[in-house]
């Protein structure tokens, strides 16, 4: 419409999407079409190379929960956190909406394996990265247990 908002609600507008896919996906042409679409978005947005470049430069963190678990570590619901690459077993295991308000405040360059904050400043060792997160987590309101474990 004229002033942005659609005259139906959304789940309304849900309903009327299922029924059109499900009637139009009996037809074969429209399926390929779909698929087609679905990888050149694929292509398009580079979903393919999205996380590749973090298991490209340090390989042996691709199964750090599993070492995690066997070390005694509950990983259900936690996210393993880096806060140096050149460090890849000194991590920090937060709740996955910490691990991504923490990433919205940090920049890593994937060149020298180091996280900076947003003011460029590198996190030079584990207490700094500590300090800053918990400054981060507290300006979110989050209590979240800042622990480095160090396998």
């Amino acid at each position: 419409m004229k002033d942005g908002h659609l005259n139906q609600c959304k789940d309304c507008l849900r309903g009327r999407a299922i029924t059109y896919y499900n009637e139009h996906s009996k037809d074969e042409k429209w399926m390929e079409k779909e698929r087609e679409r679905g990888r050149e978005k694929y292509r398009r947005l580079g979903y393919a190379n999205r996380f590749s470049k973090i298991t490209d430069m340090c390989p042996i963190m691709k199964n750090i929960s599993a070492k995690l678990r066997r070390h005694g570590y509950k990983t259900k619901g936690m996210e393993a956190h880096h806060w140096n690459y050149n460090f890849p077993f000194s991590i920090f295991l937060i709740s996955k909406s910490a691990h991504k308000k923490i990433h919205q405040h940090m920049v890593v360059n994937y060149d020298d394996k180091m996280c900076y904050t947003v003011f460029g400043e590198p996190l030079k060792d584990e207490q700094q990265a500590a300090s800053y997160f918990r400054m981060i987590l507290d300006t979110y309101g989050m209590k979240e247990n800042l622990n480095v474990i160090n396998l």
